[in-house]
């Protein structure tokens, strides 16, 4: 079989099986194609099977283009990936359910900021930042240094101040960031796949002493002092309000309309 047919069939593979169409097939190596095919199925069995990802989901068109310097960005029917980055496991999955969010008016993550007692309210935040133990950031936003990302609640440029235990936040956290961030973290907590380290050295940096770098984004930071906000009760994801959410979520009939 010559490598032009192989790669044919792996992208009607990804159509069969994930209602996943490719736009720019030249950007794509046939090993990236295995990489995509092995992630979303990861996704699948987290969702109980191809085709209840399918339901849950629909029809999705990832491209590969020069999007700057993001990693990902994601619409409602489409997700367009780096052109110039390798293919993340986790960023793949994270706009995945960037999409999933956007399939229904952007409500799954209105929900979830409810359902975890969060809220935003940008001039709540603009009033945080004359309250030197409430501010971690900078007077115009996030400064890259310990104790100034921005991992407060309301400390980011949306005004999100989140509730519960998300695994992490800085500037450019908001409920959408939250509920994308809760679906890759749902999926690689404790199931011993490719995204489960990063999902527990997400957690475990908050035992780190203040200083030191986490060892998956090699990022000082103050996680000591950050553990009353992030770490969750025993150490155990399971236990946060966000993972039951992702839970009964995907394990509810609630599917998209084709």
């Amino acid at each position: 079989m010559d490598t032009h047919s192989s790669t044919h069939e792996k992208f009607a593979r990804l159509q069969t099986d994930f209602k996943i169409r490719i736009e720019q097939q030249k950007n794509w190596l046939s090993n990236e194609l295995d990489d995509l095919q092995h992630t979303l199925t990861l996704f699948a069995d987290v969702f109980g099977g191809s085709e209840n990802l399918k339901l849950k989901i629909g029809d999705v068109l990832i491209e590969r283009t020069d999007i700057g310097g993001k990693l990902g960005l994601a619409y409602k029917d489409r997700i367009q990936l780096s052109a110039n980055a390798p293919i993340s496991a986790w960023s793949l999955l994270h706009e995945m359910a960037h999409v999933w969010d956007a399939k229904h008016n952007w409500n799954l993550s209105a929900k979830l900021e409810q359902h975890t007692g969060g809220f935003t309210d940008s001039k709540l935040s603009l009033a945080k930042r004359l309250s030197p133990t409430d501010w971690d950031a900078g007077l115009l936003g996030a400064e890259q240094k310990p104790g100034y990302y921005g991992r407060k609640p309301g400390v980011n440029k949306a005004g999100y101040f989140y509730d519960d235990k998300p695994s992490g936040s800085n500037w450019n956290f908001n409920r959408k960031e939250d509920f994308a961030e809760s679906v890759v973290m749902y999926c690689g907590w404790g199931r011993n796949n490719i995204l489960s380290r990063t999902a527990h050295g997400r957690i475990e940096r908050y035992l780190l002493p203040n200083g030191s770098k986490d060892p998956i984004y090699k990022i000082a930071d103050n996680w000591s002092d950050y553990a009353p906000y992030f770490y969750p009760q025993d150490g155990d994801y399971t236990k946060t309000k966000r993972w039951q959410f992702i839970s009964d979520l995907i394990q509810s009939p609630y599917t998209v309309s084709f």
